[in-house]
């Protein structure tokens, strides 16, 4: 023990401790590391989202990387990337979580890949100055059970983490949801049924206890069913809170009370009202909503604790199509939404709702309303204004103006949009201008005949037209938006109960047309007035609680055709007043004011580094509660654009960036060079004056 602190003590100790202080000092790297992102959107770091469901796994998840090696620039880059951010996701994740990095160079791990369904790239390889090129294989495929999902082809960074993390979202079943739960925790289903009621107590209350037995033996025996009889001081509150139906039950003795009688599945501060209620039948009263009450319980669930999927799509008032088809000339139809609807289905399901017939699904978090061009019935807005006073979220893509026929030369001519929507839009505290707004900073195109062309109708929205603070667009770099009309939000802004925030608007150098619009590039210029151009809002959205468009529920027809589990002829009559004053639950209305912008015009169904679709995506994944992902899908570095003033500046910026950086880098060499001299000189001259060796 004395040699060993003697050897310990001298100088021949210190390399090997040296060693030993390397070793123990990776150890502790290896397992307490930092990483620091610098980028501004975060290019390098897991966002909420996929820490939270990587960190939550409940089964074996497996990544198998299937990246050639020794990849050309700017694939490398690529691969790198890819290596770097599975780290964090390791990082992030549980001991559930595993990544594979499959060496190609073996045959049978490319066999392994082609069993997979991945495919080999052709990539441009610049090798002893001379191009060609290789295949490659550049692919991911994720397992989760009896589940495989495949990334192929990744030869950008742009949306990476946006496309892993929605994959494996999608893979993760219901049970793992409800295993993350607390073994106490427990999702409640509740029957409110009040004493005047009770009749219809028993035939509702067996239903609902049959399907929630059901429901547990699928979903981990996390569902509770209980029945409550409030009493009559607590039936306002119930109302007011959950939105229940109020009942005036009137009796055979005339004497009328309020009552209530509604089932609401309730989870934390979430909650979703069922169809279970009571109606007019033909010989009485009877619940409806009960013959398929399990199907309604198992979507309701799934929209309570999951990312709903299902999004309603209106139709019946002109609305643009999601079919695409040819025009009788054989030519491609540019004005449908087919490309809107493929690029949403990665994740979410559009489902036609004829609100003039069908109900709003209770598992539905958000519906689209896009370019409504006839006026709604009285039920159908009222459907829709209910809908969001229950915490219902909505999409408006709402036009300022709807074309008309072609003249004999081709030209269109337009005219106001006056849809009624606008009844429920005022309300809530957006005008819509029946017009379409012109700007000068826009798209051009260059014509054989005329030359340089200005499209005054399709803005380009650069960075400082773009919310910068709201995840929708504070990583775009610019927008190109088409055919909008203007919207005021003043009202919304004096309302304490919302949060307005103004997405995207034109620049300042802008005005609207209402009258007489003929789009003609050659026949359009900008007001020769700067007092007559102003900035926009192209794009609003409104967060809270919001007052009913109605006073009271418009006088609808009975009910036809439903089916009750029973009558009762107990009581005399039974008035029911479900309406909504206000929303009972905060929701989130979106308005675009054109629905251009989601037709093939705009859309070519690719969504990588296309501002447009990434703000639809943004904007949907916001609405139905995946804001997370909205700082995923612009992560990619492509969309930090540069401002253009103007096409001079522009252009005075490229010859600068070729030529002005190689002439400074040489004036500053030429002004080093100088100093060094005139330092030498002094040196000489204070040490050395007579020293006639230097040379000349």
């Amino acid at each position: 023990m004395k040699k060993l602190l003697k050897w310990l003590k001298s100088p021949k100790s210190d390399f090997a401790l040296f060693i030993v202080l390397l070793i123990l000092a990776n150890l502790a790297a290896h397992n307490a590391f930092l990483r620091f992102d610098l980028t501004a959107p975060k290019s390098y770091s897991l966002s909420k989202a996929s820490r939270s469901i990587v960190k939550n796994i409940e089964q074996p998840l497996n990544v198998r990387v299937f990246f050639a090696d020794n990849l050309p620039s700017p694939y490398n880059g690529v691969a790198q990337y890819v290596k770097d951010i599975l780290v964090e996701y390791k990082g992030a994740a549980n001991s559930k979580f595993s990544v594979n990095y499959m060496d190609m160079s073996k045959p049978e791990n490319e066999a392994i890949a082609r069993e997979y369904g991945l495919h080999q790239i052709q990539i441009q390889e610049v090798k002893n100055n001379e191009v060609g090129f290789k295949q490659a294989y550049m692919g991911i495929v994720v397992s989760y059970g009896d589940s495989i999902e495949l990334m192929d082809g990744i030869t950008s960074v742009d949306g990476f983490e946006y496309s892993l993390t929605t994959k494996i979202s999608k893979m993760i079943s219901m049970s793992d949801t409800l295993e993350a739960l607390g073994s106490g925790e427990k999702i409640t289903l509740t029957l409110y049924t009040s004493d005047e009621l009770a009749s219809f107590r028993k035939q509702a209350e067996e239903a609902l206890r049959s399907a929630v037995n059901s429901a547990n033996k699928k979903n981990m025996d996390r569902l509770a069913f209980q029945v409550v009889t409030p009493a009559a001081g607590e039936v306002e509150d119930l109302v007011s809170k959950y939105g229940l139906p109020r009942l005036n039950v009137q009796g055979r003795d005339g004497s009328s009370v309020s009552a209530v009688f509604g089932t609401v599945l309730e989870f934390g501060e979430k909650f979703t009202l069922l169809p279970v209620k009571i109606s007019r039948v033909l010989f009485g009263y009877g619940v409806t909503g009960l013959d398929d009450v399990e199907e309604t319980i198992s979507g309701a669930l799934e929209a309570l604790l999951s990312k709903a999927t299902k999004i309603g799509y209106i139709t019946g008032h002109g609305e643009v199509s999601l079919e695409q088809n040819q025009n009788p000339y054989g030519q491609q139809d540019f004005s449908n939404a087919a490309n809107f609807e493929a690029m949403l289905n990665g994740m979410y399901e559009l489902s036609s709702i004829d609100l003039s017939k069908d109900e709003i699904p209770v598992d539905m978090r958000l519906v689209i309303l896009n370019g409504p061009k006839s006026d709604f019935s009285e039920s159908e807005l009222y459907k829709l204004d209910q809908f969001i006073m229950k915490g219902g979220n909505v999409l408006f893509f709402m036009d300022g103006v709807i074309a008309g026929q072609q003249d004999y030369y081709g030209n269109v001519s337009y005219s106001p949009n006056t849809v009624n929507v606008d009844r429920l839009l005022e309300k809530y505290g957006v005008k819509r201008g029946q017009n379409i707004v012109l700007d000068k900073n826009c798209y051009t195109q260059t014509d054989r005949q005329y030359g340089k062309m200005n499209l005054y109708w399709v803005p380009v929205l650069q960075k400082g037209s773009l919310a910068k603070k709201h995840v929708i667009t504070n990583n775009l770099g610019y927008v190109i938006m088409l055919m909008n009309g203007s919207l005021d939000v003043s009202s919304a802004i004096e309302n304490k109960n919302i949060t307005t925030t103004v997405l995207a608007k034109s620049s300042p150098d802008s005005w609207t047309m209402s009258k007489n619009i003929m789009l003609n590039p050659n026949m359009m210029m900008p007001p020769s007035d700067k007092n007559a151009r102003k900035s926009e809002n192209l794009a609003v959205l409104l967060e809270g609680k919001f007052d009913s468009a109605f006073d009271a529920a418009p006088e609808l027809p009975d009910a036809e055709g439903e089916k009750a589990s029973g009558s009762d002829d107990s009581v005399s009559k039974i008035e029911s007043d479900s309406h909504l004053k206000s929303s009972v639950q905060k929701g989130k209305l979106l308005v675009i004011s054109s629905s251009s912008v989601t037709t093939a015009q705009l859309l070519d169904g690719n969504t990588s580094g296309n501002p447009i679709a990434m703000l639809l995506l943004n904007a949907v994944d916001y609405l139905n509660g995946n804001e997370d992902f909205c700082t995923m899908r612009t992560k990619g570095l492509s969309l930090n654009t540069l401002t253009v003033k103007s096409a001079a500046f522009a252009k005075i910026m490229q010859y600068f960036n070729q030529f002005g950086l190689v002439v400074i880098v040489a004036l500053a060499g030429l002004v080093v060079l100088k100093k060094r001299s005139a330092r030498r000189k002094q040196i000489d001259q204070k040490y050395n004056p007579d020293d006639e060796r230097r040379i000349k």
